[in-house]
């Protein structure tokens, strides 16, 4: 929370955790079914009301099947980028929390083909995990990325643009509906038995926003994802893809017209009922026209995914920003529970 590793230090602690579950996986005997990648979004601060792309299985839902999910996203966004062009010295600054609730609702139409659609309830704000962050870096001794230079429970981007103006953000604090997601999944190479499955993944909002998340525009997005397993229990996954945003501002600040996002994911089955998850995923630039706001922005998510009725699957997940760390969220969690009802007639 708040630490600035090196990059060696981030790269062996990814590597580590990937050998852990491939060694696993190669170890295991036993085939269980995959269950797939915590699909979480990124949220930040700028980010949370903006298409983005998650990580995600190639497996399609079986014709006639149906998936209902409930999800929720709490996380602390804070980043300081010190500049010496600046005149107080901050290049931007981003400081808020961001809750999102979901409710995702996907069918099978084809054996290849599943679609579906997502509603957000999304809030932002000061919120209250400033005060628990503090504790964890004064009990641990860790750097707290300056966050004591700044009062808590506040929510605030501040900043230059490449004119050294004051950055003109005109976002507000509270709540409303986010903008509805529309899904469309074709897996066109089904799963085999030791070998690729793969996808094509198109996404796109509609411009349904309340309140404080209120937009004209919409965003586009499509990825390539595969999967293979590794040994009985144990599969990677991988996807590359892009987003297209329909308008080039929003609450006064400039994005990027495209970006582009991969993720690499591992999933290890324990048990029958269990599936542990590591991902890593990035993203190109977000922002434009902020000098001090970074190129590149990674992330790792860790979580479980378990099975307490052959219908029912709880998700618990956590985010964590691993590169670019002053526009990535701090820290944050994820819960999601979700229920499988078979085609009509079984």
């Amino acid at each position: 929370m708040g630490l600035t590793p090196t990059p060696s230090s981030t790269r062996y602690r990814v590597l580590a955790c990937a050998a852990v579950v491939w060694a696993a996986g190669v170890a295991s005997h036993a085939g269980e079914g995959r269950r797939g990648p915590l699909e979480i979004r990124e949220e930040w601060l700028l980010a949370q009301a903006r298409l983005t792309l998650p990580a995600v299985s190639p497996d399609p839902l079986p014709r006639g099947e149906t998936r209902l999910s409930v999800e929720l996203d709490w996380g602390n966004d804070f980043g300081l980028e010190e500049r010496a062009y600046a005149p107080d010295g901050i290049g931007l600054l981003v400081d808020g929390e961001h809750r999102t609730t979901a409710l995702d609702l996907r069918r099978g139409l084809t054996s290849s083909l599943t679609v579906g659609a997502r509603i957000p309830l999304r809030w932002r704000g000061p919120g209250v995990l400033d005060g628990l962050i503090d504790a964890w870096h004064h009990r641990t001794g860790t750097s707290d990325n300056r966050r004591s230079y700044f009062p808590n429970r506040r929510m605030r981007v501040e900043g230059r643009d490449d004119a050294l103006r004051p950055l003109a953000w005109r976002g507000s604090r509270g709540g409303g509906l986010g903008d509805v997601e529309l899904l469309a999944h074709w897996a066109f190479r089904r799963p085999r038995e030791g070998g690729w499955a793969a996808a094509v993944v198109g996404r796109a909002t509609l411009p349904t926003g309340s309140g404080p998340f209120d937009a004209a525009g919409i965003d586009a997005g499509a990825q390539l994802v595969a999967a293979h397993p590794l040994g009985g229990r144990a599969d990677v996954y991988l996807g590359l893809g892009g987003t297209l945003f329909g308008d080039l501002e929003r609450d006064g600040r400039g994005y990027a017209p495209r970006r582009a996002h991969g993720f690499l994911a591992f999933e290890w089955r324990p048990t029958r009922r269990t599936s542990l998850l590591i991902e890593t995923s990035a993203a190109s630039r977000l922002l434009a026209g902020v000098p001090a706001y970074a190129d590149r922005h990674v992330y790792l998510r860790a979580g479980i995914k378990r099975e307490v009725h052959d219908a029912w699957v709880l998700q618990v997940g956590i985010v964590e920003g691993l590169a670019s760390l002053q526009s990535t969220t701090d820290f944050g969690v994820f819960f999601g529970i979700s229920r499988t009802l078979p085609p009509a007639g079984r």
